[in-house]
């Protein structure tokens, strides 16, 4: 195993079944004697993962195989970060499973979490999702709750926490401020346009400004000797992708520092969308204010919301495609504190935590993502200890060039803090080393990315068009 590489194990699964008790300790000499609701062919299929990895390769198919003891040693802090996003997809040809992590790939992970730290440390199942989701809700999904619970009940504890502060009030943060460091540096000369829809900017401008980049990062991540990260890759308005990278930040407390797009045209130095238009800056005035809650606020947007839908002007808004050029620099800012920040929050030049990623792609999400995908069946399971190459092969998985998603592109550029390298690593099927075209699936992007992802395949693009 080297850290560089990317692992996938084809599944050949495409629905997930969560209804029957499964007890993986009938079945592998290392499992826990517990009885919990997942799905025993997943379970088998990410335990064929680490097994493909070489994790603890000498004792393989023993009793104290120990797949984790690689990277996780005995009073360790581990945090388990899966995406949780929303409890609800509205989506007319999605549901929940292209929208959170099944816990049925969540699952091996806790066991074998438990397994390496043999009593000792802790263990945290946690994320902070975005202001609408019902944390009550979404932990109820696919049995997680009732699987901490059951944890606990046979004392292996393992906490679940909403990591954010606004719900979660006694969420322990720390403002983590990387200034110059940030890549958000760029574009200080126009701080005051930094936005994320629905919250209160002046907010955000108190955090981001010339020579000063903060987030609210939680407590227990910064704490943490291990961060376990379990996404569930889509197709992302902003982004373009969201897979393992983008998926961090969820560690960040409070929304209101994290900077999505920059208000207005290009023309204006803004990345909102392309062109001048009086309407698209009436509307995002009044999103802007929306934080309110005012009805009148919601009244005035969606009147210009209509005009836009009748001017056939709604296409590109609140940054939401290829030319926004803000997100990708907050998504490596978390990514180099998550690296290099130790428990205070202050960075060096040393990476202070390992970072696994297991990427549930049995159901991925295409179309309009990240809250509204539709269903795609993929049936694959990614892993890498590096995020940045696990997320250049998921983006070619999906049938995209990485050099068109910017945080992928710029993450390897990067001098200081590098997140990853472009050297050579290898793409790692059940059969030995492969490549990621091999398994490419051909997923349509979000509206404002189509154009953009697919210019160079005109014939794949029409279908996608005629698909969409």
């Amino acid at each position: 195993m080297k850290n560089n590489d990317v692992y996938v194990v084809d599944t050949k699964i495409y629905k997930y079944s969560n209804d029957n008790i499964f007890n993986p300790s009938t079945v592998y000499p290392e499992g826990l004697n517990i009885d919990i609701k997942s799905d025993s062919n997943i379970y088998d299929c990410v335990r064929r993962l680490f097994i493909q990895m070489g994790l603890d390769k000498e004792n393989i198919g023993k009793k104290n195989w120990n797949p984790f003891g690689d990277f996780i040693k005995k009073n360790n802090k581990v945090v388990i970060k899966p995406n949780l996003v929303k409890h609800i997809n509205e989506s007319l040809d999605g549901n929940t499973d292209s929208l959170i992590t099944n816990f049925s790939v969540i699952r091996p992970i806790i066991d074998y979490t438990i397994i390496a730290l043999n009593g000792t440390g802790s263990i945290i199942v946690g994320d902070a999702p975005v202001q609408e989701c019902n944390f009550a809700e979404v932990i109820k999904l696919y049995n997680l709750e009732e699987a901490i619970k059951k944890y606990n009940d046979f004392n292996y504890k393992v906490e679940l926490k909403d990591f954010r502060k606004n719900s979660n009030p006694e969420i322990e943060c720390t403002v983590v401020d990387i200034g110059e460091n940030s890549s958000l540096v760029e574009t200080d000369e126009y701080y005051k346009k930094y936005a994320i829809t629905n919250y209160n900017l002046k907010y955000m401008h108190s955090h981001h400004c010339q020579g000063k980049h903060e987030y609210l990062i939680a407590k227990d991540i910064l704490d943490a000797d291990v961060i376990i990260n379990v996404p569930k890759p889509k197709c992302h308005r902003k982004a373009g992708i969201t897979a393992s990278m983008k998926n961090f930040v969820g560690v960040n407390s409070k929304k209101e520092y994290l900077p999505h797009h920059r208000n207005g045209s290009v023309a204006s130095h803004g990345d909102e969308y392309p062109e001048s238009s009086f309407i698209k800056y009436c509307r995002s005035v009044a999103k802007n204010y929306s934080y309110t809650h005012s009805k009148i606020i919601y009244l005035i947007n969606g009147v210009f919301y209509k005009l836009m839908v009748l001017t056939h002007k709604e296409r590109f808004q609140e940054g939401s495609w290829y030319g926004n050029d803000t997100i990708w620099r907050t998504i490596l800012d978390i990514n180099k504190i998550l690296l290099y920040s130790d428990k205070n929050g202050v960075l060096s030049n040393n990476k202070k935590r390992i970072i696994f990623n297991v990427a549930d792609m049995i159901i991925s999400g295409e179309k309009e993502g990240p809250l509204i995908p539709s269903n795609k069946e993929v049936g694959l399971i990614v892993a890498s200890f590096n995020q940045l190459n696990m997320d250049r092969s998921i983006c070619k998985i999906m049938g995209f060039d990485p050099k068109k998603i910017k945080y992928i592109n710029e993450g390897y550029k990067l001098t200081k803090f590098k997140i990853s390298s472009l050297m050579e690593y290898k793409f790692i099927d059940q059969n030995g080393i492969s490549s990621e075209e091999k398994y490419s699936k051909n997923f349509i992007p979000t509206d404002g990315w189509i154009d953009y992802l697919t210019t160079n395949d005109k014939k794949n693009n029409t279908k996608r068009r005629k698909k969409k």
